[in-house]
């Protein structure tokens, strides 16, 4: 509902503009086939997605509880899943990298920064009570999400676990070069951290955030990149068997060392 407010106007229809109207109900279109795409990818991406919407959604019910009710609601909520909001809290420094010293346990989950970030929706133009309803119920089903993700191992991760077989059994992956797709960083990092615990030698990883994508492609296709196995052993390289990439080495690159390619996501077309 934060994202579609006109849904929730007071005025007559006719003062909306319909093409604002219509790119409001597109984005919840697309809230919605995103998760879907993160859900398929991995269950890391999926969290991550379930997280950064708790936020945001936690955000805005913050700024817009004005009666006694609603800012009863909110101090319930967030007393009954305490627990879950550090878990989701530790979650992002995790992700973003936040600093030890930088870090500190007593800031609210919401920041002043956050809040500032959300624009305040008037009563006299808005049903925001019926926003906040809403947004109480999404809060509960992101609840819902995160307490079965916390639960979730990767033993019982069976896209996961057939890619280890693959791995490990195939008679030319096992023993050959392979070059693994996924649209997200999460899947990216989780895949490498998954077939690095599984004993999966000869893996690495590289996304948007990686700044070296030059010696990982050397690493990894030596051979048509001006190199051979026995010139990174020389120079005390470690050859990459299995390279694990986002979009970042989608095209223009010589990584013809590769004997099979894995697109680890399905495929999304909007056509």
């Amino acid at each position: 509902a934060i994202y579609y407010p006109l849904a929730y106007y007071k005025g007559a229809d006719e003062t909306i503009d319909p093409l604002v109207e219509g790119r409001q109900r597109q984005v919840v279109g697309l809230i919605r086939t995103q998760f879907l795409k993160r859900f398929e990818s991995s269950v890391r991406a999926f969290e991550l997605s379930c997280n950064t919407l708790l936020l945001k959604l936690l955000t805005f019910v913050t700024k817009h509880s004005e009666t006694p009710g609603e800012k009863r609601w909110l101090e319930r909520w967030l007393g009954r899943q305490a627990d879950l909001v550090e878990h989701v809290k530790q979650r992002q420094i995790e992700i973003l990298g936040t600093p030890e010293s930088e870090q500190d346990e007593d800031d609210d989950i919401v920041t002043e920064e956050m809040l500032e970030s959300i624009e305040q929706l008037s009563r006299d133009e808005y049903r925001v009570d019926e926003i906040l309803t809403e947004t109480h119920d999404d809060l509960e089903q992101l609840a819902t999400f995160l307490d079965e993700i916390r639960r979730f191992k990767p033993a019982h991760d069976d896209k996961l676990n057939t890619l280890f077989d693959l791995l490990k059994s195939d008679p030319v992956m096992s023993k050959h070069k392979v070059l693994i797709f996924t649209e997200y960083m999460a899947t990216a990092r989780y895949l490498r951290s998954e077939l690095e615990r599984a004993g999966i030698e000869g893996v690495d990883e590289i996304d948007s955030a990686n700044s070296d994508r030059q010696g990982v492609i050397e690493r990894f296709a030596p051979y048509y990149n001006n190199s051979s196995s026995a010139g990174l052993k020389k120079r005390s390289l470690a050859e990459t068997r299995v390279l694990i990439s986002t979009d970042v080495l989608s095209e223009g690159l010589n990584l013809q060392d590769a004997t099979r390619l894995i697109n680890y996501d399905i495929h999304w077309n909007p056509v």
